[in-house]
């Protein structure tokens, strides 16, 4: 059977709709058409569809509507379903991003079809299996054949692995999105906060760690009572939810100085993040975006992707006994010590240039008018 497109990309949720940005719109400049399936993990309008409208991202040919459900509730559909996609489409290549759900179901998917896969976002390590996206990400990068990676340690964790061939330090392509976007103009509504100079953190909090039990929201809403700081909070859908069920919503909606607002999109996080003094979030790709803008990042949570990051200063992890340790970040909330320099990790912003290049070298590509 022909195939239908030479490229399909598989993507699901808020980071990888940011990461598909610069190369799909790297792929219409050279003229390129690709097949955009969106799993559907991520269902929330504010998580999803706001991110094609506003990074001008090609609406996906084909919507799964998988969103919510246990880890492996949601993978099962989403590999059901792309299986099946795979076999009507049949493409000659499978492009998949970053470490989640979708990215799992999708190489797996592939890999049994036999149909050739790149991985966006190759090789990032935090060396703990009881970590979901730690196994996504192994599993999409043996499945593959090539693998972009942001950074060179990224490299160097393929290389552990005895993962040598089809390799490429491209840089990362969040750095080309923030370069891109961070001059648009945020919603009325974010300007509408009217921050001035008044210092503030932003959070995002969205891990099972510190939404799943009383004990892990506890110490959240102590620390967003006690912060010393105003803080501007995002919600992630998981963690309002969680507030909710614990019943502690009201008391979180009570705090003066904390804002809660509806999960934003890229555009607005990109306002926020620039203009806020810290960043307090569980977040990996948060961690970037802030490590971009050259703020400083509290992590919420037990282990980083970017190590680089922290070794450089830009960010460490507050956790102890199983939880946030809102102690030791209240007592640095408003002293974090600023690095006297920004390490170049990941790149000059020309990754997705870079990628296209291989992919073109690699003849998976073939333009619209040889078609």
């Amino acid at each position: 059977m022909k195939p239908v497109c030479d490229l399909l990309t598989i993507v699901g949720n808020r980071p990888q709709f940011i990461k598909m940005a610069p190369i799909s719109h790297e792929l219409n400049l050279r003229g390129y058409k690709e097949y955009i399936v969106h799993t559907g993990q991520h269902f929330d309008e504010n998580m999803s569809e706001v991110f094609f409208q506003e990074l001008g991202i090609p609406k996906p040919d084909k919507k799964l509507e998988i969103g919510g459900g246990s880890h492996g509730k949601m993978t099962a559909l989403m590999l059901m379903e792309i299986e099946e996609i795979l076999m009507q489409i049949n493409p000659k290549f499978v492009l998949i991003y970053g470490d989640t759900n979708s990215t799992l179901a999708a190489a797996l998917a592939a890999v049994k079809l036999k149909i050739p896969m790149a991985h966006v976002e190759s090789g990032p390590r935090i060396y703990d299996i009881d970590t979901p996206e730690e196994i996504n990400r192994i599993v999409a990068d043996h499945a593959s054949r090539l693998r972009f990676c942001p950074d060179l340690m990224s490299v160097q964790n393929l290389a552990k692995e005895n993962v040598t061939k089809g390799v490429y330090f491209t840089g990362d392509v969040m750095y080309d999105a923030y370069r891109r976007f961070s001059a648009y103009q945020p919603s009325k509504e974010m300007q509408a906060l009217e921050l001035n100079d008044e210092p503030f953190a932003l959070m995002t909090i969205h891990r099972p760690n510190n939404t799943d039990s009383m004990e892990a929201l506890g110490r959240l809403l102590e620390l967003l009572r006690k912060s010393p700081m105003k803080i501007i909070f995002p919600m992630h859908p998981r963690t309002e939810a969680a507030f909710k069920k614990f019943g502690i919503w009201e008391d979180v909606n009570a705090l003066q100085h904390v804002k809660i607002m509806p999960a934003v999109g890229y555009l607005d996080i990109l306002y926020l993040v620039n203009r806020s003094k810290i960043v307090l979030t569980d977040s990996g790709g948060l961690q970037k975006e802030a490590f971009f803008a050259g703020k400083p990042t509290m992590i919420l949570f037990y282990a980083t992707p970017w190590p680089q990051i922290e070794e450089s200063g830009w960010q460490k992890r507050y956790w102890k006994d199983n939880g946030i340790d809102t102690e030791t970040i209240l007592g640095e909330m408003l002293s974090y010590p600023l690095p006297s320099n920004k390490p170049n990790i990941f790149g000059s912003g020309d990754a997705a240039k870079k990628i296209v290049d291989i992919l073109e070298s690699k003849k998976w590509l073939i333009p619209r008018g040889d078609v």
